[in-house]
């Protein structure tokens, strides 16, 4: 039997070893398959396999002696971190061999070339910037003079493609097109191939830690730039992935960086290859301005193993940003191009332009605009859910709770890259209900400079002394009021630091980290860091290591305006009894400053002439509401998450500017300085004990001011629907009635509430709970003790349900306290987020204060408690 043979030589430097081993390995597949069949072997020369020892000018020379004198029909090239040494007679032994090759290839017009780069992440002990160079080097010069290379992820890919492109070269070669049943095999192997290949594109993109598997979630995109500040709002003009995939149209999304554009790029491109429709994906930042047609042309090519662009249904243009030098431009010359051609724009705004960023960019082609939007609670659960399966943590409302609360509370946006990354800090360190945010953000800090895995450093920076750096620069920033700078100016002020205090550090390393990992951010020229909260946890970490600097933020009472970074200074040590006196102090100060402005009596309290309201059906509509599920637990946990987000400020995560407020704006002033108190007080759990009654003792005065003030404004709001005084702003938002009286009569009813929603995030910890039992107990002022009920109610910490029953019991049957408690707690017992235990204690504590109204009793017996329970959580008729 005649079989035709033909040969295969293998050039690679020694870091493709795998890929080497592969090659053959395919290769005996291909031989034994359509090989056998069809009467030919492809026969490989690698110098391993194939030269003898030897001696010439040096070993390249024996294997060009030895191998490259024969004649070969493919030559194969693989190249991933390393270029190679040079030779006498190349710039190192790889090329010497590609050159033959291509030489051969243009004289004798029989040579087949194909080369491949290994784009997989490269690790540190291979990291060498000059081999890397010289690689990204020689793949610009095979285009330039007219290849087209192959890029792979890993060994998986690179034989999935290989073995593709052998078998494609070989149907062409022995003109087996004709054969119906090769072509459809081959067809089916070559959209398993290409999906294979488009699958690891969009892992690659989600891949954010190393041994943490790629999780993806359905994005919001909405359609309307007049994004609501309530999640379930977006979500209702959201526009569904299946919408754009089935009728592709000119469409630009915008989202802020880090909002997951690159994935949802590459998710789209893999749906829609699915469905049989080739879309092409191009990064703005490696297109080649000048040669658009060409660029789409190599990735058709690359990716789909075709030339016809006619098959082309969808382009995707990533990472563009109107500001980028030459974006314009590309942007015109690609749709001037592919006239006919829906192109979809990935467009990156930042944060603080997102909401005011205009809907038309002066392009000729008429393009929708979309909105990409961080994530509701329901998406979250979805990562939460997923990572937990793999790694489990924690019980999963749990650790969906703490996620939500982290994200919140540092004021970030829902993304799932923030998500990542603080299921990693929780993966490392979960405490439920403590928030303590200068130790959260340190373990953030560790887990990007120690686990992105797309970050590679020479030298690994230590934390510390990076921390120590960032601090001194920005104090800097805080003493100028003044904040972006230019990379040049961060390198110089650094580098002085680092010399003044006889530091070792890598200033160069340190921006790139920053910027990386999205911790600074560029504006045109200059740089700022995209979160507030990271520039106070630098400045906080200075107050430690300058004491000039401490009391310059205390005695200028810039601490006012930069509540956080006390907050902070507290966390990093918590035995900071300085700051709850001086805090203590000029709260003090400030809430007389507001009692004297509103000019009313101290303790004023209408709430003692309201009574239980309706009195006569309060049961029955207990009842009914109650009995509408026995367990809230049973809640579906979609309509939780919806009712939880209903609460949310979706805008508040996208201002992160720094503000200003004026000492004569008391009311303002006096808000801010609760937050700094409560997060204070929160952080000093080793603080002296006198002290931090006397803070908690000021903290709730405040919170008289403030319910105080609301009082004044209330007909205001009614009338108008929003009201100011004193620098502070209020609005209304929801159904308050339909007339001025009813409105009064509903927002004076929610005041002690919303005094509990505007401060209770601040001082949200369990370990408060202690000295909030025993404020409880001793406080006498009525309203000032309703709040502080409603506050524990909400934090539930060990303990709370006796301190709440003590309360319950001395009320008035009838009072206003009493309704507005039970109101509450209803509230907390269908959609909050309780385990059993407290699901029970909130029963056992309704049970109590509904028998209090009802029968006036404080100590009810088993049987009034077991008949009203009958009456209050019996099943509908219906189950």
């Amino acid at each position: 039997m005649n079989v035709t043979i033909y040969k295969c030589f293998i050039g690679s430097p020694g870091d493709t070893t795998d890929e080497r081993f592969a090659c053959k390995e395919v290769i005996r597949h291909i031989n034994k398959t359509i090989g056998e069949k069809f009467k030919f072997r492809i026969e490989t020369l690698m110098w391993e396999d194939d030269s003898r020892p030897s001696f010439d000018v040096d070993a390249q020379a024996v294997i060009n002696r030895q191998l490259l004198a024969k004649d070969y029909d493919l030559f194969i090239g693989i190249m991933w971190s390393r270029f190679g040494s040079p030779t006498e007679r190349a710039e190192s032994g790889t090329i010497e061999e590609f050159e033959d090759a291509f030489n051969k290839h243009k004289t004798q017009k029989n040579v087949e070339i194909c080369m491949y780069f290994n784009k997989k992440d490269i690790p540190q002990s291979n990291m060498d910037p000059e081999q890397i160079a010289n690689v990204f080097r020689f793949k610009k010069k095979i285009s330039e003079i007219g290849g087209l290379y192959n890029e792979y992820n890993g060994i998986e890919q690179f034989k999935d493609n290989l073995r593709l492109h052998l078998t494609n070269f070989f149907l062409e070669k022995l003109d087996l097109s004709k054969d119906e049943k090769l072509v459809e095999i081959q067809l089916k192997e070559k959209h398993k191939i290409i999906t294979k290949l488009l699958e690891a594109n969009l892992s690659t993109a989600l891949n954010i830690f190393n041994g943490v598997n790629p999780c993806w979630v359905e994005p919001i995109l909405c359609k309307t730039n007049q994004i609501s500040s309530n999640y379930v709002e977006n979500f209702n003009f959201r526009i569904s992935i299946d919408e754009i995939l089935e009728n592709p149209d000119s469409i630009i999304i915008k989202s802020p960086p880090q909002f997951g554009l690159t994935c949802l790029a590459h998710h789209l491109v893999l749906k829609s290859w699915m469905d049989e429709n080739i879309w092409i994906y191009l990064d703005s930042k490696d297109v080649n301005r000048n040669s658009i047609g060409k660029n789409v042309l190599n990735e058709l090519r690359r990716n789909f193993q075709c030339e016809d662009t006619s098959q082309i249904k969808c382009i995707i243009l990533d990472s563009w940003k109107i500001s980028q030098h030459g974006g314009m431009k590309l942007l015109k010359d690609l749709t001037n191009a592919f006239k006919t051609t829906p192109i979809i724009v990935m467009q990156t705004v930042e944060s603080s332009d997102f909401l005011n960023d205009s809907q038309s960019e002066n392009i000729e082609r008429e393009f929708k605009i979309l909105h990409l939007l961080s994530l509701p609670k329901t998406e979250i659960r979805k990562m939460v859910t997923l990572y937990n399966q793999i790694t489990f943590i924690e019980d999963e409302d749990k650790l969906l709770n703490k996620v939500v609360l982290d994200l919140d509370t540092l004021n970030i946006h829902r993304t799932p890259l923030n998500c990542l990354t603080l299921l990693k800090v929780c993966e490392k360190y979960f405490d439920e209900r403590t928030v303590n945010r200068s130790d959260m953000l340190n373990k953030v800090l560790f887990i990007l400079f120690d686990y992105n895995s797309g970050i590679h450093y020479s030298t690994m920076p230590d934390l510390k002394d990076c921390e120590f750096v960032l601090g001194a620069f920005c104090e800097e920033m805080i003493r100028k009021d003044s904040y972006s700078f230019t990379k040049d100016e961060f390198i110089s002020f650094s580098k002085k630091i680092c010399d003044d205090s006889y530091i070792s550090l890598e200033i160069n390393t340190l921006f790139e980290i920053l910027r990386l990992n999205g911790i600074i951010y560029s504006k045109i020229n200059e740089y700022a860091f995209r979160a507030t909260y990271w520039l106070f946890y630098f400045a906080a970490n200075r107050m430690h290591a300058s004491s000039d600097f401490c009391n310059y933020i205390f005695t200028s009472g810039k601490y006012i305006n930069f509540p956080e970074i006390i907050e902070f200074y507290t966390g990093i040590d918590r035995r900071r009894t300085d700051a709850i006196v001086i805090l203590n102090k000029d709260l003090i100060q400030t809430c007389t400053d507001v009692l004297n402005k509103l000019g009313i009596p101290q303790h004023v309290d209408p709430y003692l002439l309201v009574e239980w309201n309706p009195s006569d059906t309060s049961i029955e509509r207990a009842r009914d509401e109650i009995s509408a599920n026995v367990q809230a637990s049973k809640l579906p946990l979609q309509i939780k998450d919806q009712h939880a987000d209903s609460r949310q400020n979706q805008l508040r995560p996208y201002d992160q500017g720094i503000r200003m407020i004026l000492n004569e704006y008391s009311l303002a002033v006096l808000m801010r300085k609760i937050v700094a108190s409560s997060r204070a007080l929160r952080n000093s759990d080793y603080a002296d004990s006198s002290v931090k009654k006397d803070m908690i003792d000021s903290i709730l005065a405040s919170y008289e001011q403030v319910a105080k003030a609301l009082m004044v404004l209330t007909p205001e709001l009614a009338i108008n629907g929003h009201a100011a005084y004193a620098g502070q702003s209020f609005n209304l938002k929801g159904d308050f009635g339909d007339t001025i009286d009813k409105r009064i009569n509903t927002i004076l009813q929610h005041i002690p509430g919303n005094i509990i929603n505007f401060f209770k995030d601040d001082i949200n910890s369990e370990k408060m709970g202690p000295l909030l039992l025993d404020r409880l107990q001793h406080e006498k002022i009525p309203l000032t003790k309703h709040i502080l009920a409603l506050l524990i109610i909400n934090i539930r910490f060990q303990g709370w349900r006796k301190g709440i029953e003590s309360y319950i019991t001395k009320l008035k049957k009838n009072s206003f306290y009493l309704y507005d408690l039970m109101g509450h707690l209803r509230h907390l017992y269908f959609y909050d987020y309780a385990n059993d235990t407290e699901l029970s204690e909130m029963k056992q504590l309704l049970l109590l204060g509904y028998s209090k109204h009802e029968f006036g009793d404080s100590t009810p017996s088993k049987v009034i408690m077991n008949q009203l329970a009958h009456r209050l959580f019996k099943r509908p008729k219906n189950e």
